[in-house]
């Protein structure tokens, strides 16, 4: 078998593989643009109850804790600190 036909015949097997991989992730893509579009949708619905009563829950822990936001707001800023200067 002459060099050129074995030549010819690897760049058509690239080309078939490859339209083949592309083909693929193109229609993953898709795929990926079509469920984050839905659960956007589905988390519209159900994203007005989930806020009210991640509010009320909240609220409802500071109360039984006894935890103050602020506090907890200057312990994350100085644990970001000490990670920024040592790692």
């Amino acid at each position: 078998m002459p060099i050129e036909d074995l030549l010819l015949s690897g760049v058509n097997l690239m080309i078939l593989g490859m339209g083949i991989v592309f083909t693929f992730l193109l229609v993953l893509v898709f795929a990926m643009k079509g469920m984050s579009k839905l659960a956007l949708m589905v988390s519209e619905r159900q994203g007005t109850v989930e806020a009210h009563s991640a509010q009320a829950m909240a609220a409802g822990n500071q109360a039984q804790t006894g935890i103050r936001g602020d506090l907890i707001a200057v312990i994350s800023a100085a644990v970001n600190q000490y990670r920024s200067t040592h790692h």
